[in-house]
């Protein structure tokens, strides 16, 4: 936690230098229980603007080929990462998802599952709402604008949470969880304004 403290610090510092950053719903976020941020995912710097911006501790999954190196495994278990196998459902990778939830944890979890350079939103993965109904946690959907070019705006918006425990119906399907995933892009776009 120190180690993470120290760099979200550092973080704050550099990216007001070289950014305008606006933050708009830290209220959102519960201040003693477990939730799952959903921020849209367009840049490298992402993970970065919400873990300065969220007053709490976010949890990330990385992809496991990054904890390979030990110098990188170590700055990202320091940071509270955590090692997720891409492509494929890991039951891992879930597990400690769901534990970190339950210990009232923040988990990021980009709803598209990889970067979206295109400006539009893609489609989310069934895993939010299934993580959501599973923890019996809210999905808080956040929204990232601006660029990351030298001295332009930043905006993070922590919309309201989503509570997906009240769809849950007595056997869900990976297609009911598909279609309740799709309730983040849409509250992306409405925080967007579109």
């Amino acid at each position: 936690m120190i180690f993470y403290n120290f760099a979200k610090y550092l973080m704050w510092i550099l990216f007001h230098l070289i950014y305008r950053v606006e933050v708009v719903g830290t209220e959102n976020i519960p201040k003693d229980e477990g939730v799952i941020i959903c921020p849209n995912h367009f840049a490298f710097g992402d993970p970065v603007v919400v873990g300065i911006t969220c007053p709490r501790q976010v949890r990330y999954m990385a992809k496991k080929e990054l904890f390979k190196n030990p110098f990188v495994r170590i700055i990202l278990k320091g940071l509270g990462a955590y090692p997720v196998k891409r492509g494929e459902a890991d039951l891992n990778a879930i597990k400690m998802t769901l534990k970190l939830l339950k210990d009232k944890k923040i988990v990021g979890l980009f709803p598209e599952g990889t970067r979206v350079k295109t400006g539009k939103f893609g489609q989310a993965n069934p895993g939010v709402a299934m993580l959501s109904i599973k923890s019996g946690k809210a999905v808080i959907p956040t929204l990232i604008t601006g660029s990351y070019r030298l001295f332009s705006k930043i905006k993070v918006q922590y919309g309201q949470p989503i509570d997906f425990t009240k769809y849950k119906k007595e056997k869900m399907t990976n297609d009911d969880y598909f279609e309740l995933s799709q309730m983040v892009i849409q509250k992306l776009y409405e925080l967007k304004g579109e």
